[in-house]
């Protein structure tokens, strides 16, 4: 009786783990965790998740641009290591098309002459006013934003693209 008991208790356990994860939306999923860059922790309470108009969550103002350009939702945390910060942004976006047209929207504003291309993917990182990485892989489009010297924010934002795009491929 008291293996029966135990047994229960771990599938209500397994049930409820699983609707959970299924409740989680899938954008926030391709965000990294602790330590998914060296050093670099989530920092609690960072969380945000916007769709549609929610998008005012991540977006305090502008969000039409995003909507227009065939954002569907988006996730976005921070990060820090000691005195270092970044901010990752992960966007569903309506097509693989949509997200690659929206990197080359970003490509144009940011006047970068050409993008570094990957399987199924391609990206561009930008050094002023502040070092930000702007990425495509399938649907999904990031941005990460480092708050710290250029020299060392450069690799940093690289390698979080780099965790994205393996999430990607996982999920």
């Amino acid at each position: 009786m008291r293996r029966v008991i135990i047994a229960t208790c771990i599938l209500i356990m397994v049930c409820l783990g699983l609707a959970n994860a299924a409740a989680t939306p899938g954008v926030q999923q391709l965000l990294p965790k602790d330590n998914a860059v060296k050093g670099f922790k989530v920092m609690p309470g960072s969380l945000q998740y916007g769709k549609g108009e929610g998008l005012t969550n991540i977006y305090d103002g502008g969000y039409e641009l995003y909507t227009k350009n065939g954002v569907i939702d988006a996730a976005r945390r921070m990060y820090q290591r000691k005195s270092d910060y970044v901010e990752v942004t992960v966007h569903t976006m309506k097509s693989d098309k949509a997200a690659m047209d929206f990197l080359k929207y970003w490509q144009k504003e940011n006047k970068v002459k050409s993008l570094t291309k990957s399987k199924g993917g391609a990206s561009f990182i930008v050094t002023k006013p502040s070092v930000m990485a702007y990425g495509v892989k399938g649907k999904y489009f990031t941005t990460i934003s480092a708050f710290y010297l250029p020299d060392k924010a450069r690799q940093d934002v690289k390698a979080f693209l780099g965790v994205v795009e393996k999430n990607v491929v996982r999920k």
